[in-house]
């Protein structure tokens, strides 16, 4: 067996590391909360997002390549498909039964709705930024 030379980059390595550190930190935010302690919880889970974040930023080169970036971005594209289709044909259901004098809105429900506009006209706004940007 070859031992590996310590200047021999290995992006993998990188990306494990953050993904490890993203794992602790929600492990740790579980765990406070269990035990009551979310206040410790909150803060090893905020500094393991600081570790995951800056490890790759710190790495001698690029963590992620194309590949990386395809996945991410399909991956983006399924979870806006769900959070939009989703919640479309959900609050249009109980706007129609709502209508129809069999559901009423209850005030946490209402705030769901509201974020959910908030954030569409959010990303609409960006995507139309960015896009005039280009």
């Amino acid at each position: 067996m070859t031992a590996l030379s310590t200047s021999e980059f290995n992006p993998r390595t990188y990306r494990r590391a953050s993904s490890a550190s993203y794992v602790v930190g929600i492990a740790a935010l579980l765990l406070g909360i269990a035990v009551g302690e979310a206040l410790i919880g909150t803060v090893v889970y905020v500094a393991a997002f600081v570790v995951g974040v800056t490890i790759p930023r710190a790495s001698p080169q690029s963590v992620y390549d194309e590949r990386d970036e395809a996945l991410a971005a399909r991956t983006s594209d399924l979870v806006l498909t769900a959070i939009g289709f989703g919640g479309f044909a959900a609050f249009v259901s109980l706007w129609t039964l709502e209508l129809l004098g069999r559901f009423t809105w209850s005030s946490e429900l209402l705030y769901v709705f509201w974020a959910w506009c908030a954030f569409w006209l959010l990303w609409g706004g960006t995507y139309t930024y960015v896009r005039f940007r280009a």
